[in-house]
């Protein structure tokens, strides 16, 4: 689709981004920008309120682009989408250091993010390890936060344990055979649901691409953050309840059950929560996300079981 008045430019700010100070100026940003503060790879495009998307572990922009699920390409011009790639992945600067991919400082890293951006306030979003950012980040600064879209949150709580196991066996694979070849075992799993798979296996191979370009010194960290990250204590959520938020799940993923998604739809009073149990409803989920943002503060919960 053709678009006007896109531009793109690229500036390394000469500082780190934690000096930004706060509150941000909310001077206008050209309609497309990549900038690198702080060795993070960032990308905004738009004019309007701020949406602020977090990406999934082994992931980045380009995958999510090549996966095609949430279709940035059309997302509405009269929003400021900011997206970035987040430590370790993509264009971002790696780091051999675990903490800095835990969960809370992966949270710390989207609201220097927004500070780069010029976002004062914004609705944030992430899908799997990017749904934990934004509800570490919403925790962390919860005056900042317009809404919520919580998209396949991870195993937390009482299913972490099970799941940071599975992380650490990974990574003593990942010790014994080496980063590069590490990544090249992992590719053979796409990580989405078999029946997404099937009706769609271009999304497969979009999937095991992105973990074959995986940075190979940072997926030890990768593994061993996720291993040590988890949701804060359920009451901790009290906080963010009253901020509208959308939540996307789909069936059949042990790494994304529902059973976490309607544990934040409960914990979450104005939360809508949405399954998407079929390829056609999964092609949906942006509209879904669009039509989130037309009606964000609409004080009603719902669940949108397989209605996109």
């Amino acid at each position: 689709m053709h678009r006007r008045g896109r531009r793109r430019a690229t500036l390394r700010l000469p500082y780190p981004v934690s000096r930004i100070p706060y509150p941000v100026s909310s001077a206008p940003i050209a309609p497309a920008m990549t900038l690198h503060p702080s060795g993070l790879n960032i990308h905004i495009a738009g004019a309007g309120p701020s949406f602020l998307w977090a990406h999934g572990m082994m992931g980045s922009m380009a995958a999510e682009d090549a996966l095609g699920i949430l279709r940035w390409d059309r997302f509405p011009a009269t929003w400021r989408l900011l997206r970035y790639d987040a430590r370790g992945h993509g264009a971002s600067a790696a780091s051999t250091d675990p903490r800095q991919h835990t969960w809370p400082q992966l949270a710390r890293d989207m609201l220097a993010v927004a500070d780069a951006g010029a976002a004062a306030s914004f609705v944030g979003g992430g899908w799997s390890m990017g749904c934990a950012t934004v509800l570490h980040a919403a925790l962390q600064a919860p005056a900042r936060i317009q809404g919520l879209v919580l998209m396949l949150p991870p195993a937390v709580w009482e299913g972490r344990s099970a799941q940071a196991a599975l992380y650490r066996r990974a990574l003593r694979l990942c010790q014994a055979v080496g980063p590069a070849r590490f990544a090249r075992l992992a590719a053979t799993d796409a990580g989405l649901p078999p029946w997404l798979l099937q009706a769609a296996p271009r999304m497969g191979a979009a999937m095991r691409d992105a973990t074959l370009r995986m940075a190979a010194p940072s997926i030890p960290c990768l593994f061993e953050g996720a291993a040590r990250s988890d949701l804060p204590p359920r009451e901790a959520l009290a906080a963010l309840a009253a901020v509208p938020a959308l939540i996307v799940a789909w069936p059949g993923d042990p790494a994304h059950p529902l059973a976490a998604a309607r544990e934040l739809h409960r914990l979450l009073p104005r939360s809508s929560l949405l399954i998407a149990a079929t390829h056609d409803e999964v092609l949906g989920i942006p509209d879904a996300l669009q039509r989130f943002l037309r009606t964000i503060g609409a004080p009603e919960a719902s669940t949108l079981t397989g209605s996109v």
